[in-house]
């Protein structure tokens, strides 16, 4: 005989915790030595790729009165992988793109009118290195009118001249489709984290 299916809960307790959805997931460490260590992302897997969204924490440093001080805001990493086999992921070779709290602030607008946009970088830029290197971040909503989008991240260097066999510079992409649901999910991270990357949350929190 199967099984007896287990006992309603009680009244008054809380619900399950939902499941999550296909092709993405959410995945942490925390660890408690030398501190409250928190590790987190938001993934979204799929075939050919996948990506994964992580905050980098706004720092700070007390001056000589002995107040915190924004010493450098915040910001949302994108980092973009092809697959290599079913489930498994190049991240040895991944793209990366880390937008700022404006940029940020931008996309999450965009994305909630169901529009695309593009943010450019060079890692260079005031250094001897600038232009070596061009990175290029774009997102653009799915034609078929699903309210999904496709993120995209494209990384070329330049040649460094030195003749080898290499020379010719380099060249990748990743792109990754996004549904609805996972956009939303995305969309809410940025707007709940924007305001955190200026450091505004130090306001209320600083002891």
């Amino acid at each position: 005989a199967p099984p007896a299916p287990p006992p309603p809960p009680p009244l008054g307790a809380p619900p399950p915790p939902p499941q999550p959805q296909q092709n993405t997931t959410t995945t942490s460490n925390t660890s408690s030595s030398g501190g409250n260590n928190v590790f987190v992302d938001y993934g979204v897997y799929k075939t050919k790729g996948a990506l994964k969204v992580k905050c980098v924490k706004a720092q700070f440093e007390r001056d000589a009165g002995g107040r915190s001080v924004l010493k450098r805001a915040g910001g949302i990493l994108f980092e973009l992988a092809n697959s290599t086999a079913p489930r498994q992921y190049d991240w040895g070779n991944k793209s990366s793109f880390m937008l700022s709290a404006t940029e940020a602030a931008e996309l999450a607008d965009r994305m909630a009118a169901n529009s695309g946009c593009s943010f450019f970088h060079d890692p260079g830029a005031g250094t001897s290195a600038r232009g070596a290197t061009n990175k290029k971040f774009v997102v653009e909503p799915m034609p078929d009118g699903s309210g999904g989008l496709f993120v995209n991240v494209s990384v070329t260097s330049k040649s460094s001249g030195n003749g080898g066999a290499n020379d010719g510079g380099a060249k990748s992409f990743h792109s990754v489709p996004v549904s609805y649901g996972e956009s939303a999910a995305i969309r809410h991270l940025i707007v709940y984290l924007v305001p955190r990357l200026m450091g505004f949350d130090e306001l209320f929190t600083a002891k």
